[in-house]
């Protein structure tokens, strides 16, 4: 049958973090939780901040079946009791005499040796050399685009100026060679129902002009969605990898407007079918669209990240839905990480053992020899990821 305990895994989409030291209880559910809200979110809604009210924002963050998950694997791995105290006080002991050594350990347990990292997450960015010394593995950056969206707006510039300066900024991350990528968040801002036919110069300038003179009008679409054709086109001019978030997010996604299917009509279009894009987090829970489109979009790619590990058991069903129709050399295992080192590790762990699963079922159902569920494995966790952002 399948093993997948050995191989190891590269995470095709993360955001970089540095050491935060020892964290207490509250500090590491606030830091590893993907929802349950804050105090800001709470204060913004006149809610007074109490310690009843952190209580209850505590309680739900832990009482995920994600949450309960990471606290599992780490006291199987520190040799703890399975419960967020006992965890820590190991956990921050480690930390303590040397984290290099902890997330050493740690993710060599996991397996994972390689990460993608998302650095516009968070601001301002962290330098791509402190993290890199701060982390035992191999890092890969990719560069993305509403950052400098944002800083741009806030510039007195033509749309001749603020086109040279996002057209620049990109191109020097790139022609650097630091950066293997780009992405964008465009699902956030103004949804991905985006027209091809917003490549024109001409929209930009409209939308620009209308912004800067107030007149509304979805100008902001508008100049997003041209902006997101301008930086697709710089990835087929410098062969690099478009990642576009897709499905769910934080509480201010839209999740009408992030599903993968939108994206169609300008990912089929002729100019842009050369482009390799990478649908982030696979659209879940739209996952089945995004297969749909890796079937047939020939340059488009998926990632589990997201869904793994934070929609916990549901990795089974990610991995069944996408392995239906997606080709199996166009999936790769990613976690979005963030913060602390321990959301990455529980994702592989998870995603090790939903993928060994799933693949195992599919051989006892005929679909796949052992051979080829093997290679599979091995395609998903590490091989397809370091083929598309071609990686030594």
């Amino acid at each position: 049958m399948v093993d997948v305990s050995g191989l190891r895994v590269l995470d095709v989409h993360a955001h970089p973090y540095l050491n935060k030291g020892a964290v207490s209880a509250e500090q590491f559910t606030d830091l590893t939780a993907f929802g349950g809200g804050s105090r800001a979110y709470m204060e913004e809604g006149g809610v007074a901040w109490t310690p009843g009210v952190s209580d209850e924002l505590q309680r739900i963050k832990r009482g995920t079946l994600y949450f309960t998950r990471m606290v599992n694997d780490l006291a199987t791995f520190l040799g703890t009791a399975p419960d967020i105290d006992s965890v820590l006080n190991e956990r921050n002991a480690q930390v303590a005499v040397s984290y290099p050594d902890y997330v050493t350990r740690l993710f060599g347990d996991a397996g994972l040796d390689t990460v993608i990292f998302d650095f516009g997450v968070p601001l301002p960015m962290l330098d791509i050399d402190e993290v890199n010394a701060d982390l035992p593995i191999e890092i890969v950056p990719i560069y993305r685009i509403e950052p400098l969206i944002a800083d741009l707006l806030k510039q007195d510039l033509s749309w001749s100026e603020f086109k040279e300066k996002y057209d620049t900024s990109i191109s020097e991350a790139l022609s650097s060679g630091r950066y293997k990528g780009v992405k964008s968040i465009i699902a956030y801002r103004t949804g991905l129902e985006v027209s091809p036919l917003s490549r024109t110069a001409d929209q930009g300038f409209q939308a620009l002009d209308a912004i800067r003179r107030g007149l509304g009008g979805g100008s902001m679409k508008k100049l997003r969605d041209h902006l997101l054709c301008r930086a697709i086109e710089l990835c087929m001019e410098y062969d690099v990898p478009m990642q576009i978030h897709t499905g769910m997010g934080d509480f201010e996604v839209n999740l009408v407007m992030c599903r993968p299917s939108y994206l169609m009509d300008l990912l089929r279009f002729p100019v842009y079918r050369s482009c390799r894009v990478l649908l982030v987090h696979t659209g879940y829970p739209y996952h089945r669209e995004a297969a749909y489109m890796a079937n047939v979009l020939p340059r488009v790619y998926l990632d589990v990240s997201e869904g793994i590990p934070f929609a916990s058991s549901a990795a089974w069903e990610i991995y069944e839905g996408v392995m239906a129709m997606a080709p199996l050399n166009k999936i790769c295992y990613g976690s979005d990480g963030y913060q602390l080192p321990e959301i990455m590790y529980t994702s592989a762990k998870l995603g090790k053992q939903a993928l060994q699963d799933t693949l195992n079922g599919l051989v006892s159902k005929g679909m796949l020899t052992e051979t080829a569920a093997q290679q599979a494995a091995v395609g998903i966790l590490s091989d397809n990821a370091r083929e598309l952002y071609k990686l030594d």
